[in-house]
């Protein structure tokens, strides 16, 4: 783990392909969000499933109030390995537009037993105010480890 990232792990009795489904599907994210902050997704630049690296997507969020951010596919590779950069959408206005750039990553390792371990990671290292938000390390950390208890329960 770099100075700027956190990551927590998690044993999922779910093959590593069914575990990338879920997370390379936008319409599926709020079966796994651990912040509760997901409301809706918006905008989408294709309706094709699995998402690939260049494909976007738009949620309206409401973590300490409303706004949108806008997620570009930055890392897929099937069943191994998934991240998106989230930024503030276009519409955002005000102070909400000074943050984005912060990565979310999934990593899969096929245990070998139809199991496998999953990590998920929350990358500051291209987010513009990351001394500011490496505050929020030990609750993103919490968030993620819900997210990964959530996505056990659903698959």
């Amino acid at each position: 783990m770099t100075r700027w990232v956190r990551s927590v792990e998690r044993h999922i009795g779910a093959s590593a392909e069914v575990l990338y489904a879920l997370v390379s599907d936008p319409d599926r994210h709020r079966e796994f969000d651990g912040s509760g902050g997901l409301v809706t997704r918006t905008e989408a630049s294709t309706s094709e499933r699995p998402l690939h690296e260049g494909d976007w997507f738009s949620f309206d969020m409401n973590l300490r109030g409303r706004y949108a951010m806008t997620s570009t596919v930055i890392e897929a590779e099937p069943f191994q390995r998934f991240a998106w950069q989230a930024r503030p959408h276009r519409d955002v206005r005000g102070w909400r537009r000074m943050f984005g750039g912060r990565i979310w990553r999934y990593e899969f390792e096929d245990l070998g037993d139809g199991s496998t371990l999953v990590r998920e990671s929350w990358d500051l290292s291209e987010e513009p105010l990351r001394f500011m938000m490496m505050v929020g390390g030990k609750a993103a950390m919490r968030v993620m480890d819900r997210s990964l208890a959530l996505m056990s329960e659903r698959v």
